[in-house]
């Protein structure tokens, strides 16, 4: 990126930081959320200023990565719900003694244990950032990325079994 990109890059996010927010958080249930989302955009911006300044329209080139970026975070907390509550449900007999409705809070508290399970509750089932996460714990948030794909993983392979 040479410094001509780096200046019409800065000129956009000063620009369409607000719009670029108030978008994420409609689509997202957090604001800590919402500012990944906008910051991944912003990532992806710096990684393609070819593609974002030659555009005809960079401000609708940023839209459009947003939206794309909401859209991955909304389905890897979907399926990573999924494969919790999948996992949970094989389990869930184990707690005959509960009500008709099992929460699978408790059951998934009963379960999980590692802290990497819990990240991977948090992320999908409460809706925490990653930023959220990884200060919780006093870790980077590539630390708590990485702790999440090896949970994921793990749960891939136990669900298997």
């Amino acid at each position: 990126m040479n410094a001509w990109h780096s200046k019409q890059i800065e000129m956009l996010y000063l620009e369409m930081f607000d719009k670029l927010m108030a978008y994420a958080c409609s689509s997202l249930d957090s604001t800590a959320l919402a500012e990944e989302a906008v910051q991944e955009t912003f990532r992806v911006a710096c990684q393609k200023p070819d593609q974002l300044c030659s555009s005809s329209n960079p401000r609708g080139w940023l839209l459009r990565t947003l939206k794309h970026t909401t859209q991955n975070i909304q389905n890897s907390r979907t399926a990573a719900r999924n494969m919790i509550e999948k996992y949970l449900t094989t389990r869930v007999e184990e707690f005959s003694f509960l009500e008709d409705q099992v929460d699978l809070r408790v059951v998934y508290e009963n379960v999980a244990d590692t802290e990497e399970f819990k990240l991977l509750f948090e992320m999908a089932i409460e809706g925490r950032s990653h930023e959220e996460m990884a200060k919780s714990r006093n870790i980077t948030i590539s630390a708590c990325r990485k702790r999440l794909q090896r949970a994921k993983e793990t749960l891939q392979r136990r669900i298997k079994f």
